[in-house]
């Protein structure tokens, strides 16, 4: 989904020499429901199945050791974990924690007594630095009249440019010397870019025109039109003709793009730091080029992240708060960014010497710097989860099956209103 995000000072990015990301997914492990029969020796976790990493293991591992628990850590691709948690709050058989795909999926449940507000906890731990030590756009996106319903796990954008060194020599910085250089990179059985077939991935473009997704006030959604067509426009011209782009798959795994780059067989393509570890680890013969977000009306990127979040009936929510604590730890994140380029949300983290000497931070620094301001009200109306499958069919219209653009963003337009 179009991910919650605030604009964030500049410079005050720059100085904190921020770094690496959020979403990503590999394979999804199958997941086994969580039995009603599961005794209270029984911990249950949702998790995204791009984010399994072997730091975060170590830490539930140990987790259980320490409290002679049985872990049943259940992955998931995003729109498979939304709709089986969907389901358990339905019958009260939930997870002891879950993560979250965005910070107002938590302001969402939390507003409908589904998860639990996190301020007492926090208030009572302190040695946790919730929130101080976080930056604060990640906490305030994740807050709604005065509570706060998840802890940022990760905190990234989405918007930065991937390319091939080899087939790319210097890295584009506008609409107009990305189409260039896909062409001048499409060749043989090798795409220019590739586009993703989830609609999230459309953010930083429509950002980059200045549009706003939404204005729950006003009930409207993409505006202005004529800059929401531009962007539409330019997506699907990317495919059908300019022919530099292969038309993406209808599926729940967002990696297809990860995946033709890794195979060399696409030059470029527009992400968050979540493909640099499946891209270092699956090729490392690629001279990898990471740059900023493009530039089209303005330079923009969609600001991502996910979180922690504990449902209202999970059986201890204490043993779930000092899950959090321990998967937050510094020392965690430290260890997840040297394994997958993962960026933090701590203020401490971006202080560390580790972090300050990648070379990829400042590239990711400035998507952050540049993230476009969302309309955070669309998660507490309630309609986000209702809008956002609404959004996915008008996209996957115009990019997959070719639909017109403008007639197609007008019946988007028209029933999201409709829905609010």
């Amino acid at each position: 989904m179009p991910p919650v995000s605030h604009a964030v000072n500049r410079r005050s990015f720059l100085q904190l020499g921020l770094g690496v990301t959020v979403l990503g997914a590999v394979g999804c492990s199958p997941a086994k429901p969580a039995s009603k029969k599961e005794d209270s020796r029984t911990f249950t976790i949702y998790w995204n199945a791009g984010h399994g990493y072997k730091a975060y293991q170590q830490v539930i591992d140990q987790f259980g050791k320490d409290h002679d628990l049985q872990i049943n850590w259940q992955k998931f691709q995003w729109p498979d974990l939304t709709t089986k948690l969907t389901a358990d709050f339905r019958s009260g058989n939930v997870p002891d924690l879950v993560e979250e795909v965005s910070a107002g999926t938590g302001t969402q449940y939390g507003l409908a007594g589904n998860v639990l507000a996190l301020d007492d906890f926090a208030a009572a731990d302190k040695a946790f630095g919730f929130p101080g030590d976080y930056l604060d756009q990640a906490v305030v996106a994740r807050q709604y009249e005065g509570k706060t319903y998840s802890v940022p796990l990760h905190l990234t954008a989405n918007g930065l440019l991937f390319y091939n060194k080899a087939m790319i020599g210097t890295a584009p910085t506008t609409w107009d010397e990305f189409l260039d250089a896909a062409k001048s990179a499409t060749k043989d059985k090798v795409s220019g870019c590739s586009l993703n077939s989830d609609p999230s991935y459309a953010a930083p473009y429509y950002d980059q025109q200045k549009v706003d997704f939404s204005d729950v006030a006003a009930k409207q959604f993409m505006q202005p039109a004529d800059d929401a067509l531009k962007a539409m426009q330019f997506l699907q011209d990317l495919i059908y003709t300019h022919k530099v782009s292969p038309a993406p798959v209808a599926t729940t795994d967002y990696s297809g793009p990860q995946k033709l780059f890794s195979a060399k067989r696409a030059a470029m393509f527009v992400s968050g730091p979540w493909d640099i570890g499946p891209i270092r680890q699956g090729s490392p013969d690629i001279e990898l080029g990471l740059a900023e977000p493009l530039t089209g009306t303005v330079q923009s990127a969609a600001m991502a992240g996910s979180g922690l979040m504990i449902p209202s009936k999970a059986k201890d929510p204490k043993l779930s708060w000092e899950l959090i604590t321990r998967l937050g730890a510094v020392k965690t994140e430290l260890a997840a960014t040297k394994e997958a380029g993962m960026s933090m949300p701590r203020k401490s983290w971006a202080a560390d010497p580790s972090v300050a000497a990648d070379p990829n931070l400042a590239v990711i620094a400035k998507s952050l710097s540049v993230v476009a301001k969302q309309d955070i009200a669309l998660s507490a109306s309630g309609k986000a989860a209702q809008i956002q499958d609404l959004w996915k069919k008008a996209y996957q219209q115009m990019i997959i099956q070719h639909a017109p653009v403008g007639p197609t963003l007008d019946d988007f337009r028209k029933q999201a209103g409709a829905a609010l």
